[in-house]
């Protein structure tokens, strides 16, 4: 038994010391990065780490020479970037981080808890992860810092973006367009069908309608859900100018004249919003008139506009909005996220040509009308945004790449060799 308790503790101890001396030696510095260093457990952490990930993405591995030197790399450039961020000051919270984990948890359809268990059955370590997190965190705000202010978008550039056929292809939507086509030796007077078509749909007719009774083309008048870029060269800058519900001016071809109908559009970059046109009258409390008298005022006002005096002219004499009081009170149209909470509020439940009773926000006290709401089509908007943000993503990395080797040929770096 005896035998066995030493046997036992001989076993534990040489274990120990293996593990102490396996761990000292991954735990040599392997490079040295100005005044700090990169440490060999950091470059086979990374390395383990690549070639599991290649493995689940069915990518393929370098050679572990190339690898090695590629993370090592890597290494030395987070290196100098989480020295900048410790000399700036720069600090992530546990608040950020794990808002930034759980943002990571749910882009993977998990919650924070599903997250840890799942990244720990694989083998890792969610401490480790955190860190990982945090250090990625410190490192793009370091980029961000050094990045953005060299970077200049024009108006110009979006545009000439917008009409290559990569961007046609990436960030317009699929158009649905019917037409009525009218053949050169047909009966039909084209400018006639044309105003009928217009009078029609203002009525609200079917363009289908017109689609039988006078098109003449093989397909029903249906060309289909396509790209702007797939549709004839004849008929592209006449789609462009059509909104969903609108038709074309007659557009002559070699079959004869076309009138485009756009039905409707689908993609990630479609965008609606509903809008209202709003005016309104604002008080705002002073020490001449405090917030109860401002109260009695604006209740005062709005009976008078009920009783028949104009809201025009009592927004020019009372309001305090210096943007709207010359207009009679009128806002214009807006979309959501723009006026005040409570304002908004009051917009969306108020019914279209009826004043709202007095209500107050940060800014006084208000009363309301909604003059009309309408659905207007974003989607260039959505378009012209996304153009911008992949000409900045594009200069961005850039700019990154020629900083990075900027930062690394300035730096100390020193490589240890080993045997």
């Amino acid at each position: 038994m005896d035998y066995l308790i030493r046997f036992s503790f001989l076993f534990l101890t040489l274990c120990s010391f293996s593990f102490y001396a396996f761990s000292n030696q991954l735990d040599r510095v392997a490079v040295i990065v100005n005044d700090g260093v990169v440490l060999e457990s950091d470059i086979q952490l990374k390395v383990r780490e690549y070639k599991k990930n290649a493995a689940l993405e069915g990518q393929s591995i370098p050679g572990d020479e190339a690898l090695r030197e590629t993370v090592v790399e890597q290494l030395i450039l987070d290196e100098l970037q989480l020295q900048i961020a410790d000399r700036v000051g720069i600090k992530i919270s546990d608040e950020e981080l794990n808002l930034t984990l759980k943002t990571l948890a749910q882009q993977n359809n998990l919650s924070l808890e599903d997250f840890i268990s799942f990244v720990e059955n694989q083998g890792d370590s969610y401490a480790q992860l955190r860190e990982d997190v945090r250090k990625g965190l410190k490192i793009q705000r370091v980029q961000r810092g050094r990045i953005q202010n060299k970077i200049s978008i024009t108006q110009e550039e979006v545009d000439n973006f917008l009409q290559t056929e990569e961007a046609q292809n990436q960030l317009t939507p699929e158009l649905k367009v019917q037409q009525v086509l009218i053949r050169r030796d047909s009966k039909n007077d084209v400018s006639a069908v044309h105003k009928e078509i217009l009078l029609g749909l203002s009525n609200g007719i079917n363009f289908k309608e017109f689609v039988t009774k006078y098109s003449e083309d093989n397909n029903d008048g249906d060309l289909g859900w396509r790209k702007i870029t797939g549709f004839p060269e004849l008929f592209k800058n006449p789609i462009k100018g059509l909104k969903i519900g609108s038709i074309s001016d007659p557009i002559q071809s070699g079959a004869g004249n076309h009138i485009l109908f756009l039905e409707d559009k689908r993609g990630p970059t479609v965008t609606f919003e509903k809008q209202w046109n709003v005016r309104h009258i604002l008080l705002i409390p002073n020490r001449i008139r405090p917030e109860s008298a401002s109260e009695k005022l604006i209740t005062e006002i709005r009976e008078r506009i009920i009783n028949g005096e104009s809201f025009e002219s009592l927004a020019t004499e009372y309001s305090d909005d210096p943007g709207s009081k010359q207009e009679g009170g009128n806002l214009g149209w807006a979309g959501e996220g723009v006026y005040a909470e409570q304002f908004e509020m009051m917009m969306k439940k108020a019914n279209i040509n009826s004043v709202t009773q007095p209500f107050v926000t940060q800014f006084g006290w208000h009363i309301l009308e909604v003059l009309g709401t309408r659905v207007e089509d974003k989607t260039e908007q959505r378009i012209e945004d996304q153009a911008f943000q992949y000409l900045y993503g594009r200069k961005f990395d850039e700019e990154l790449e020629s900083d990075l080797q900027e930062l690394r040929a300035e730096s100390f770096v020193e490589i240890k060799e080993f045997d």
